[in-house]
């Protein structure tokens, strides 16, 4: 990588940890079947993929929760978001503690 583009090792954990977490969210999602007489089924995986489904339905194209590759696409686009989140809170933290760097 160039020195330009700094590694964030905050920013990548909290982008696997999203990872991991919207991947169980949407296989207990898939794999269950209660809800008795309310069936909330697909309400996590929106809710998991929501910086990603909604601009994009917005755009116009909506995404089919039953297929993988919809679902395998926003997951790893709202992980991108969580990487530039957490990268950018580290910046942020070191920014406050340590003040700007030369």
């Amino acid at each position: 990588m160039p020195d330009w583009i700094p590694i964030s090792r905050f920013g990548a954990a909290v982008a696997i940890a999203y990872i991991l977490f919207a991947v169980w969210v949407i296989y207990m999602e898939r794999t269950t079947t209660g809800g008795g007489w309310i069936n909330l089924r697909g309400m996590g995986s929106v809710l998991a993929t929501a910086p990603f489904s909604l601009p994009m339905e917005i755009l116009g194209w909506k995404l089919d929760y039953r297929r993988n590759v919809d679902m395998g696409l926003a997951i790893i686009a709202c992980g991108a978001l969580a990487y530039l989140l957490g990268a950018g809170l580290a910046t942020l933290a070191s920014y406050l503690i340590r003040g700007p760097r030369p």
